[in-house]
């Protein structure tokens, strides 16, 4: 490989390291885990209802993962599980009163830092 575009490849790769440990940092500081970070980006910044599955494919994390994260959130009351008009079991996952207090006052500022 050419050693210009190995440079510029491993320049890409300290940055994305340097960017990961701001988040999990500010996560921290947040109060919530860096695996909750991503959940919460799209669920503050989108108008679009998500199931866990879309969120799994979404994020490119596992199943198993999304669904521990959004259990943690529910146990915290940030979240709730409702079922999807005109589907059978498909449910969504909506923010609650709390949890988009919670989110606006100690989480939306990560994503507006940007």
């Amino acid at each position: 490989m050419d050693k210009k575009i190995r440079e510029q490849i491993d320049l890409i790769n300290q940055k994305t390291k340097e960017l990961n440990a701001l988040y999990r940092r500010a996560a921290y500081k947040s109060s919530i885990s860096d695996g909750e970070v991503d959940i919460w980006s799209a669920l503050l910044n989108s108008r679009e209802e998500y199931s866990q599955q879309d969120l799994a494919e979404m994020l490119s994390l596992p199943k198993q993962t999304v669904n521990s994260l959004i259990n943690r959130m529910i146990r915290k009351e940030f979240v709730a599980l409702d079922h999807a008009p005109g589907t059978r079991n498909r449910k969504v996952i909506r923010l609650t009163e709390a949890g988009r207090e919670f989110g606006e006052q100690r989480v939306k500022w990560i994503f507006e830092a940007e």
